[in-house]
């Protein structure tokens, strides 16, 4: 901080205040941010504006962090957006959460348009020191007197509220016996919080003209005991005002007083010194009343959020009178980007009039902006009923969707979908979603992934699997909406890093489009009548264990041998995917792997047995640019845990200066490959070592992909060889029963 900066308490009660005295600081206390002054200067925040001293690091890829030149807090940093775009938070939650989650010895804050902005036409985040914010500074103190709003959880949580054991569960609070009010979210590092934010914001008023609602948020990470995880606590101020009365006052009542989210949370900037002298604990406490929503304005607000918390419908959601149950219809997210081009090819419905053609929308202002309009979403629906096998009735079109994502076979695409087309904001892009019939749905992901001109029975096997796969993700989704994830997908300490990629990341859609969920193409590839045969023959046929729908895992060959769950993701023994012993995927018979491989699927060779040749120069630059870290010479690569089929789960990495353990499965892979290696299921050979260090490594392995479940080649050839779907489900999947 600059030199001269003085700070004195403010004590008021229990709540403990605090106001500083900050000369360089009349710049954004004073700042003029009216339309026409705006429209007049140019943007500070933009590179070409900013002097050359301002060096800039990238992070979270759309933003750079700067050092604030007038800084508040020891540390002060400005997080600006790269592109020239209005300050609105909506769809920036998640980059808040995460920014704040990684640097845990900072607060990460937002100053809406007008509640402390000094710049509102370009999209910025703050960070500063922690322990020094009042609010943040004492919040255990002020934790104690949360009021849970959401989520309700019946007897069970007032059960648990009456045990006193309620205080450290995650989700959206009000916090009492501060000066103002604040809502506070309570969460894991996990995207579906993102979703809660979201809740809260839609449920301010919007004022006038005005983009956004008036707010300010702090963030941080809270840090947890031996009984409950780190976790992330997230507080909303919902204003009323831009400043307080006495801002405009004259002579000896005005106090230049401009509140952003620091002084929200206590810690009152004022760059004149009078000000500083003459501020009391009871002027700041009216302050922040003053510049807040009131009890009875916050009294709708409340209880629209406990009745979302009950199932009512949120703004923008489809409601039940427009779509059919959820077990009848899958949202699949195909593609995201800052624009998205499609083509209705027959005509569809979107804000009351007839659209066809081709058409584009673009991330703008926070929001989706259509033929001169911008929008928070987008629905198109079509006006014929859709015939998805014969591709005609109500379809569109999106071009550019990619496929084989982050795998050597990636590329870009048209491909045409039957069903409805949502448009949704996500961070600072567009999703594009398709709803549509679920056993619509299966047939193109039977087609898409793999041929379909397979037996029957092996179709069959796929339908059931790929249909009891997608009840579970979608049964699952539903159970923990506005929760948080009951496990973290990683786990770090010293020397050890160990990251899972589950399917559960996905909160504004059931499934994506991609292999991260199931292979999903629309009707450019649902062509095949067989593959309808087999979706109709199966219809509603699901695996069950004890009770439940199967979470059916597959991959395409799991090289003799499947995998078990607990070594691909979280560490649970699932008992239905057992690994058995799979005679049947050993097979070079080029008829099979054409019915079950896609053209740029046979692109990969050798996937039952495969050697991978790396050089010392090779394996060094992937491990030091993965990890982040240069261990030295790698000197071996050591297995610390593997299932039952030999895909490895934990690695150790030994280099001349340091070792290090990282798992799971495809973060091997990765680790090892500038694409994807096959899979974690080989073993090493070194090679010409020179003074201890091996020049080569070769890596012998079996199998493409994680393993875990029902092997697709191996489940080919048994349909080939007259076993029924049911024997190849049951041969796959442990003691399941086959339901409707």
């Amino acid at each position: 901080m600059e030199e001269g900066v003085q700070t004195k308490e403010l004590p008021l009660g229990e709540t403990m205040m605090a106001a500083q005295w900050n000369p360089a600081r009349i710049v954004s206390t004073g700042a003029a941010i009216d339309k026409k002054t705006i429209s007049e200067r140019p943007c500070f925040l933009c590179d070409n504006n900013r002097p050359k001293e301002q060096h800039k690091l990238m992070t979270e890829k759309h933003y750079q962090i700067l050092v604030n030149p007038y800084p508040i807090l020891p540390q002060h940093f400005t997080i600006p957006m790269r592109r020239h775009t209005p300050q609105s938070i909506y769809s920036s939650f998640g980059t808040l959460r995460k920014m704040a989650w990684d640097m845990p010895k900072h607060i990460v804050f937002y100053n809406g348009p007008l509640c402390g902005a000094s710049c509102p036409d370009h999209m910025h985040l703050q960070a500063g020191s922690r322990g020094i914010v009042p609010l943040e500074r004492d919040w255990t103190m002020y934790e104690k007197g949360l009021r849970k709003l959401y989520p309700l959880m019946g007897e069970q949580m007032a059960s648990m509220e009456e045990a006193g054991n309620v205080g450290n569960r995650p989700g959206l609070y009000l916090l009492e016996g501060y000066a103002c009010p604040v809502f506070v979210i309570r969460s894991l590092p996990t995207e579906s919080d993102s979703l809660l934010c979201q809740r809260v914001y839609k449920a301010l008023p919007v004022i006038g003209d005005e983009t956004e609602p008036r707010l300010n948020i702090v963030c941080w990470r809270e840090k947890g005991t031996a009984s409950r995880p780190d976790e992330i606590v997230t507080l909303i101020f919902p204003r009323s005002k831009h400043r307080p009365d006495c801002y405009y006052a004259e002579g000896k009542e005005q106090l230049l007083i401009s509140p952003g989210a620091l002084d929200m949370c206590g810690l009152f900037i004022t760059p004149r010194e009078q000000d500083f002298e003459a501020l009391t604990a009871e002027k700041a406490a009216s302050i922040l009343k003053e510049v807040t929503l009131s009890e009875e304005e916050l009294k709708p607000i409340i209880t629209q959020l406990t009745d979302k918390a009950e199932g009512a419908a949120t703004d923008g959601e489809e409601k039940k009178d427009d779509m059919p149950a959820i077990n009848q219809v899958v949202s699949v997210g195909i593609m995201k980007d800052t624009a998205i081009r499609f083509c209705m090819n027959s005509p569809y419905q979107a804000k009351g009039t007839e659209v066809t053609g081709e058409q584009i929308a673009e991330y703008t202002e926070g929001g989706i902006r259509w033929k001169d309009n911008v929008y928070q979403e987008l629905t198109f629906r079509p006006q014929e009923e859709s015939l998805p096998l014969k591709g005609v009735g109500g379809s569109f079109t999106l071009h550019g969707v990619t496929i084989g994502q982050k795998f050597h076979w990636e590329r870009q695409e048209s491909q045409t979908f039957s069903g409805i087309l949502k448009l949704v904001v996500d961070e600072d892009k567009i999703v594009a979603i398709n709803i549509l019939p679920v056993e619509d749905y299966l047939t193109s992901v039977i087609s898409s992934e793999m041929k379909s001109s397979c037996s029957l029975e092996f179709l069959k096997a796929a339908a059931v699997i790929s249909r009891s796969w997608l009840y579970a993700q979608m049964q699952r989704r539903q159970e923990r909406a506005g929760q948080p994830a009951p496990f973290f997908t990683f786990v770090k300490g010293e020397g050890e890093s160990i990251r899972w990629y589950d399917r559960e990341d996905h909160t504004i859609f059931d499934v994506c489009a991609d292999d991260h969920c199931q292979r999903y193409q629309g009707i450019t590839r649902a062509s095949n009548p067989q593959v309808a045969e087999a979706v109709n023959a199966t219809r509603g046929q699901v695996l069950m264990y004890d009770g439940k729908v199967c979470d059916t895992r597959f991959g395409k060959c799991c090289g003799g041998q499947t995998n078990e769950y607990q070594y691909c993701w979280e560490n649970i023994e699932v008992p239905y995917l057992r690994s058995v012993k799979d005679p049947y995927c050993n097979t070079s018979d080029k008829k099979i792997l054409r019915q079950v491989l896609n053209d740029y699927d046979l692109e990969t060779h050798d996937f039952y047995e495969w050697t991978e040749e790396l050089s010392q120069e090779e394996i060094h630059e992937r491990i030091t640019s993965h990890l982040k870290m240069d261990l030295g010479p790698i000197l071996n690569l050591e297995i610390v845990e593997k299932g039952p089929g030999g895909h490895i789960s934990k690695l150790r990495i030994v280099g001349k200066d340091k070792a290090f353990i990282i798992g799971k499965e495809l973060e091997i892979r990765r680790l090892l490959s500038t694409s994807h290696l096959k899979s974690s299921a080989f073993t090493v050979e070194t090679k010409n070592v020179r003074g201890g260090v091996p020049q080569r490594f070769v890596l012998h392995g079996r199998g493409w992909g994680h393993g875990v479940g029902l092997c697709q080649i191996g489940a080919a050839v048994m349909g080939e060889r007259g076993f029924s779907y049911k024997q190849i489900l049951k041969h796959y999947y442990t003691n399941v029963e086959i339901s409707s």
